[in-house]
């Protein structure tokens, strides 16, 4: 087996890693508490976002499902995220390539599972 086909196979490694850091390092600290003045909807930003990130590590380990719903809670996560961004606090889409780049990720996930 060439090192190439080793590497090719396991490079989504990279992305669900890092999607999982970045989505449990700002998801965790919004557990428990109210985000962006979304009254009982704010609440479940946090839990979307640890659950999420944790669902993709533990997609390839267990049912492909797990990485689905990973994906898509993480997507409806950063919807919201752009929307509040562009309609609410007056961004521009500029502003948002951030985000963007996060939904794509994880629509990817959500469309693909584990047959990356």
């Amino acid at each position: 087996m060439n090192s190439f086909y080793i590497v090719s196979n396991n490079i989504h490694w990279i992305l669900r890693i890092t999607m999982a850091y970045i989505f449990l390092v700002h998801g965790y600290p919004k557990l428990g508490k109210i985000v962006a003045n979304l009254g009982y909807l704010g609440y479940l930003i946090g839990p979307f976002e640890v659950i999420g990130g944790l669902l993709l590590l533990i997609g390839p380990f267990s049912k492909e499902l797990l990485t689905r719903i990973g994906g898509a809670m993480l997507g409806i996560i950063m919807i919201g995220a752009i929307y509040m961004h562009i309609f609410k606090w007056g961004d521009s889409f500029a502003d948002v390539e951030y985000q963007m780049t996060l939904l794509a990720i994880s629509l990817y996930f959500s469309f693909k599972g584990d047959n990356v």
